[in-house]
């Protein structure tokens, strides 16, 4: 018996998060030899030229003028603005904080939602969201380090603009295929991306230096983290609610942790513990009826 689409839809965004999560332990590899920036414009180059492809071999068409003001505002703010300042907030703050803000953004996300798609939260919605994020804010544990102001104004810039960007996001692949809303999108922000990345490599007196070993993890980057992971976000926007598809996002912190404890042998903490069975318990309740849940107070009294 095959998979509802309600089912098929939380798989997809299972998945989705579950490959951002390892985009934390590929960059880890890879940005020692290569700039952020630069990185960021290989990830939505080598994205959009693949998802394009794609849209034209499928016949998709374009992206009508009337849209295009919304297409500019996905590219730019964004897959743009959104990750280069991610990006600057944790060189100027720190990844643990970084990903601390970051772990907010099903907040943001269901109340941008709220306001500006009508999308109704159920008491069990708000409950599990709640338990995700105080989950994920464990499992990240205290940030700690030096961090700057301009760092966190990146931080919570990006977290922001993200979640804004989601909703417009969530517009278009209603409208158009989500292939074509990707590729379209990532195509504006690689445009934007080369020239701030040479400025960037140019005032740091940094240099790129993909060696033969670097190829496969900056493909996996490139492909996977970039081009399948936010296709498989706009598809899945395109047929749930934005509140429900924000409810996933706390599995990232989770998965990134848990792959660095398998594969750079991290070491297995308290707060991992804690923070997973939180995470674990958010998803469960997300996935039970609330009648189930709230029986006991609105079921058998008459």
């Amino acid at each position: 018996m095959g998979l509802s689409e309600k089912n098929k839809n939380q798989c997809i965004l299972l998945v989705t998060v579950m490959i951002w999560g390892s985009l934390y332990v590929a960059g880890r590899v890879v940005l020692p030899h290569v700039p952020a920036l630069f990185l960021l414009f290989l990830r939505f180059a080598v994205s959009s030229l693949l998802l394009l492809g794609a849209a034209r071999l499928r016949g998709l068409g374009r992206i009508r003028r009337e849209d295009g003001k919304e297409l500019l505002l996905v590219g730019v703010l964004g897959y743009f603005l959104s990750n280069a300042a991610l990006l600057l907030g944790i060189q100027y703050a720190n990844a643990s904080f970084s990903s601390l803000v970051n772990a907010l953004s099903p907040i943001f996300i269901s109340l941008f939602a709220v306001l500006l798609l009508g999308e109704q939260m159920q008491k069990k919605d708000m409950v599990s969201l709640g338990t995700a994020v105080v989950g994920a804010a464990v499992i990240i544990g205290n940030p700690g380090g030096d961090i700057s102001g301009f760092g966190i104004f990146c931080c919570v810039f990006s977290l922001i603009v993200w979640s804004y960007t989601t909703i417009h996001i969530k517009k278009l692949a209603a409208r158009y295929d989500p292939i074509l809303v990707t590729g379209s999108g990532m195509g504006i922000a690689a445009l934007l991306s080369l020239p701030s990345s040479l400025v960037f490599m140019r005032v740091t007196g940094t240099s790129v230096e993909i060696t033969p070993s670097l190829l496969l993890p900056v493909a996996y980057i490139c492909v996977i983290c970039t081009a399948v992971s936010h296709l498989l976000w706009n598809r899945a926007l395109a047929k749930t609610e934005a509140t429900r598809c924000a409810s996933f996002y706390p599995v990232q912190p989770l998965t990134s942790m848990a792959l660095g404890i398998l594969l750079l042998h991290e070491r297995l903490t308290v707060n991992f513990i804690v923070g997973a069975f939180l995470v674990l318990a958010a998803m469960v309740i997300h996935a039970v009826p609330e009648k189930c849940i709230f029986a006991r107070r609105n079921g058998t009294a008459g």
